[in-house]
């Protein structure tokens, strides 16, 4: 069985409160080239199971864990990583992760049930026409 483990980087830097006595007051004659700090790569959120069953997962090129009944799972995935479920013995698309998750707590099992009305709903849908 996998668990999910939460992972925290902690950085702390020395408080610097002087300030130097020498630093410029007017800008520099030259250019300067200043470069903006990157999108979020990756978020930390939680995946709870709030149901009485466990829940098996893919979460491609990371690994398959079981989430336990009754649990809450920390990650940190990429953005635009993509979490699958089991629907039977199928794998369906449950959620792609976006920068909204960071420190969300998701209820992977209503969701889940969200899902797979959607998943039935397109395929009656399909049928009709």
């Amino acid at each position: 069985m996998y668990t999910l483990l939460l992972t925290t980087v902690l950085s702390i830097l020395p408080a610097n409160s002087e300030t130097p006595a020498t630093a410029p007051t007017t800008a520099p004659e030259t250019p300067v080239m200043v470069a903006e700090a990157p999108a979020a790569e990756s978020v930390s959120f939680t995946l709870r199971n709030g149901s009485v069953k466990s829940i098996k997962l893919k979460i491609p090129g990371v690994m398959n864990p079981n989430l336990s009944p009754m649990s809450n799972s920390g990650v940190r995935l990429d953005i635009g990583q993509e979490i699958y479920f089991y629907m039977g013995s199928k794998k369906k698309l449950l959620l792609t992760v976006t920068e909204d998750f960071q420190g969300q707590t998701i209820l992977v099992n209503k969701l889940i049930k969200e899902r797979e009305k959607e998943i039935k709903a397109a395929k009656e849908a399909k049928k009709q026409s």
